[in-house]
């Protein structure tokens, strides 16, 4: 079983925090001899931000993605989707996944109970840390084990991502909510899905998202399958962090890589 240098959590313009375009991103992989990676444009239904429940023009980024894969025959370039999970559109969401016919799912929770851990003042004022870390834990474990229709599940601990605490108080760790994350990590297991590390935690706080903690358990209990995405929404962020975050996974006893086409799963050594 072969090794691949792949990015499977990426933006562009089609997303409307995206600060590049298509070709800008796919050059840069090019230039970082990048084999593979998947787009995974927002959708977030219902999201109370304005601006933010913008849709890609589906016809578009396709269209656009096929034009990249004749542009850089040696990088493959995939169609995928960062499902913003929000309970109450989860139908309208299953509805619309249904009718994109993609490559890849990844599922995000960005709401937490409606709010956003990205506003911060909102999310974090009258709460503890340990209340308001354990609220998003239980949040993402009923949205893994409920959502259905996904491969990977991205970033668990987005709530430490934009978090009011600092220092050691910052990473989301096993130990904030071990039965809420044993529920998650053995779903992912059971259900042979993915779980991501996301490399945008070396950028923000030092650490990767998931916390080295939480990706312990899940190898302990027995999960080889990893996603791993930069979650890049500029040229520089391309790629940032894979090869060092596949070092620290190999080191853990992780085992698999894994990439997507038309949703049907394909395993490389880390």
């Amino acid at each position: 079983m072969e090794q691949r240098r792949m990015d499977y959590h990426l933006h562009t313009f089609h997303s409307s925090d995206g600060r590049q375009s298509v070709e800008d991103l796919c050059e840069s992989m090019v230039l970082q001899g990048v084999e593979e990676i998947c787009l995974t444009e927002h959708i977030e239904p219902g999201h109370p931000t304005e601006g933010v429940d913008v849709q890609p023009l589906w016809d578009v980024y396709k269209m656009e993605i096929a034009r990249m894969n004749q542009m850089y025959p040696n990088l493959k370039v995939q169609a995928g989707v960062e499902i913003g999970d929000n309970p109450p559109f989860r139908q309208e969401t299953l509805k619309l996944l249904s009718e994109l016919d993609l490559d890849f799912h990844l599922l995000s929770l960005h709401l937490v109970n409606g709010v956003d851990p990205y506003d911060k003042l909102r999310y974090f004022t009258g709460r503890s840390r340990n209340a308001a870390y354990r609220e998003y834990a239980e949040a993402k474990a009923e949205s893994v084990m409920n959502f259905g229709d996904f491969d990977s599940v991205a970033h668990i601990g987005y709530v430490a991502k934009f978090s009011a605490y600092t220092g050691h108080e910052r990473p989301l760790r096993y130990e904030d909510a071990p039965d809420a994350f044993d529920a998650l990590l053995k779903y992912v297991i059971d259900h042979d899905k993915c779980i991501e590390v996301n490399t945008s935690g070396y950028r923000a706080m030092g650490e990767l998202i998931p916390d080295p903690t939480i990706l312990r358990r899940y190898v302990e209990l027995g999960g080889e399958q990893f996603t791993l995405g930069s979650d890049s929404h500029c040229v520089q962020d391309n790629y940032q962090g894979i090869e060092r975050a596949k070092e620290f996974l190999r080191s853990i006893g992780g085992k698999y890589q894994a990439s997507y086409c038309r949703r049907k799963k394909t395993l490389y050594r880390l």
